[in-house]
Parts: structure tokens; C-alpha cells; sequence
């Protein structure tokens, strides 16, 4: 009996069982959401680099405000 009691009051353990359950939690959140986080990203890649190639044409030019 003061095994099981030595056993159920050791700590060590613990934190990676937490780790785990974070783990856990972040990926139901991701699959609940991956549609949202892919058009998402998908909208942010096209943003810049939709940004990149319009900005390439303008090599010289600068915006300075001073």
C-alpha cells in the first residue's frame, strides 16, 4: 500500500503528461479551424507576393517622404 502511495505522489511525470495534453488541445484547435487557417494563408501568401511582383517593376523608383 505505500508503494501505491509513493507512486501516486510522485511528480515527475507530470509535466509531460502536460505537455502532451497542450499538444493535444492546439491540434483539435487546428483541425476544428483548418479551413479558416488555410484560406487564411492562402490569401496572405497571394497578398505578398502579389505585392512582391507589382513592387518589382518599380526599381529606381523611391517613396521617400523626406
Amino acid at each position: 500500500m505505500e508503494l501505491l502511495k509513493q507512486f501516486y505522489a510522485e511528480e515527475e511525470g507530470m509535466g509531460v503528461v502536460e505537455i502532451v495534453m497542450i499538444i493535444a488541445a492546439l491540434m483539435c484547435i487546428a483541425l476544428i479551424f483548418k479551413n479558416t487557417i488555410t484560406k487564411f494563408a492562402t490569401n496572405l501568401m497571394q497578398n505578398v507576393f502579389n505585392q512582391d511582383n507589382a513592387d518589382a517593376g518599380k526599381v529606381g523608383e523611391t517613396d521617400s517622404v523626406y
